[in-house]
């Protein structure tokens, strides 16, 4: 099927401007600069979001160890408080215990 030169010429694609062009490459080049800024940012961001998830991990270890310090420790005391090992600590057993404790200090 043969196509006329009218037809052709519609069909074919409009010659683009070099000042429309330039307008462009001038967008283009603004937006790649903004892009290479915000990815700049984004770095930075992410090297003090993985700072801050070691100061948190570094304060999570050491909150547990504690923690697991003073359970054991509760343990104890509660031990040397039970005196009629029963398993649990009343209120006189906790008033012997502190009695002793603090007249061992005070020789």
């Amino acid at each position: 099927m043969a196509v006329s030169k009218k037809a052709a010429s519609s069909k074919a694609a409009p010659k683009a401007d070099s000042n429309d062009c330039a307008k462009c490459d001038a967008k283009i080049e603004a937006l790649e600069k903004k892009v290479a800024e915000l990815e700049s940012q984004l770095g930075g961001l992410g090297d003090a979001l993985e700072g801050l998830t070691n100061s948190y991990k570094l304060g999570k270890d050491k909150l547990v160890s504690e923690v697991q310090e003073l359970k054991e420790k509760a343990k104890s005391w509660k031990e040397k408080a039970d005196t009629n090992k029963d398993g649990k600590v009343d209120f006189e057993e906790i008033y012997l215990y502190v009695k002793r404790r603090l007249s061992s200090r005070s020789r």
